[in-house]
């Protein structure tokens, strides 16, 4: 008989949790050693009636607490769609389930979920943990008192309660065994294998045209959250405008940061100009199918993040799949990327960017085809997710 292996979005999943669900989910259905010993379900969050309503009420707390005593809560927006994920995922939809309550998993008997983030689980199963980042200790400014106090407590919990931890990173890594009592061989890293995992449901040969690109480009994808540290890749981009006035940049992601209401006011304000030329492009949130073909038609991507729990945040791994080019800070966590076409600049420096974006605005294109390690990769990834559940469950 095989056994069940649930992947959870958990509660009100960010992007990147849904990004990690499907790197890993897609490796996995298309393994056939996994599905000789393995039956798959994943579990996504749908947010009903109920818990949005008891969300606008905790915003408004937070809201209130932000202005009357200062703090930088952040406002929760209403969860990723689960419909959305569905509709954008349909060579999986025979495996996904919706859900809303803590206790869905006790209806199924699996014998592993993962990835558990949520610590009010009543479990009889095996579960392997996951900390994304522990920006709350290596950034604590962006963080109040309260939060950085919760977040620990959260982790904690996932250490002592679960039967390993999953890292996106040695960094995170080694961050955890520093600040938490927990032993080496608890922690696992999730390889840095990038793969073309999403399927572009309809292909739009028109991506220029639909968001009005003229101009070769180089693309962010990020939200405009104060670390994710746009201004220097604007101020890059502004120096290169006297000589290359037929180059634009792209940007996608939410404005919005709530710690920091004032911070994407301040972006447009310094470029005003060229923001209102349209050089400086803000798309906002966009279809994935669109995202992925512009990073496609990009001169490259361009990572300007101060922090990140992933090398490279999951654009690295899109940049990386396509064979594009990655123009990226040079945090410690970054420098985990082996990659032929990856350009790393000092992370303050806007000179170093500039030089950056030069030598990838002046490459010759190769001829030389690289050997697609797509496939590959996909299947290393499996093998090591194999032999961790064998390693858990067994």
């Amino acid at each position: 008989m095989k056994k069940l292996v649930i992947i959870t979005s958990g509660t009100y999943p960010s992007q990147g949790v849904l990004n990690l669900i499907k790197y890993i989910s897609y490796c996995l259905i298309n393994d056939r050693n996994f599905k000789k010993k393995y039956d798959l379900k994943i579990f996504i969050f749908k947010e009903n009636l109920s818990l949005k309503l008891k969300k606008i009420i905790y915003n408004l707390y937070l809201i209130i607490r932000n202005f009357f005593f200062d703090e930088k809560n952040r406002i929760h927006n209403f969860s990723n769609s689960a419909k959305i994920f569905l509709k954008e995922n349909k060579k999986i939809m025979d495996k996904i389930v919706f859900f809303s309550k803590h206790d869905i998993y006790k209806n199924y008997s699996p014998d592993l979920v993962f990835p558990i983030r949520d610590n009010k689980i009543n479990k009889n199963f095996k579960t392997l943990g996951y900390i994304y980042d522990l920006q709350h200790i290596d950034l604590p400014k962006f963080f109040t008192k309260t939060e950085i106090k919760k977040r620990n407590q959260d982790f904690k919990h996932l250490i002592d309660n679960t039967d390993g931890i999953l890292v996106n990173s040695f960094f995170v890594k080694k961050g955890i065994q520093k600040n938490f009592k927990i032993k080496n061989k608890n922690v696992n890293i999730i390889p840095f294998l990038p793969y073309k995992y999403d399927t572009i449901l309809k292909k739009n040969e028109n991506i220029r045209e639909k968001y009005d690109l003229r101009n070769n480009f180089f693309i962010i994808c990020n939200h405009f959250w104060k670390h994710k540290n746009h201004q220097i890749a604007f101020q890059a981009f502004q120096n290169l405008q006297h000589k290359y006035k037929k180059l634009d940049l792209v940007c996608t992601g939410i404005t919005e940061d709530s710690r920091f209401p004032d911070y994407f006011k301040y972006l447009k304000k310094k470029f005003s100009k060229e923001i209102k030329a349209n050089k400086i492009k803000i798309l906002n949130l966009i279809p994935r199918s669109d995202q992925l073909e512009l990073i496609k038609n990009s001169l490259g991507v361009i990572q300007p993040s101060l922090y990140e729990g992933g090398p490279g945040g999951f654009s690295s791994y899109e940049a990386i799949s396509m064979k594009k080019n990655l123009i990226i800070s040079d945090l410690k966590i970054n420098k985990e990327i082996k990659y032929k076409n990856i350009f790393f600049f000092k992370k303050n420096s806007t000179t170093d960017l500039t030089r950056k974006m030069l030598i990838v605005i002046n490459k010759k294109k190769r001829t030389k085809k690289f050997k697609d390690l797509s496939k590959i990769n996909q299947k290393k990834l499996a093998s090591h997710f194999l032999k961790l559940f064998n390693k858990i469950i067994e």
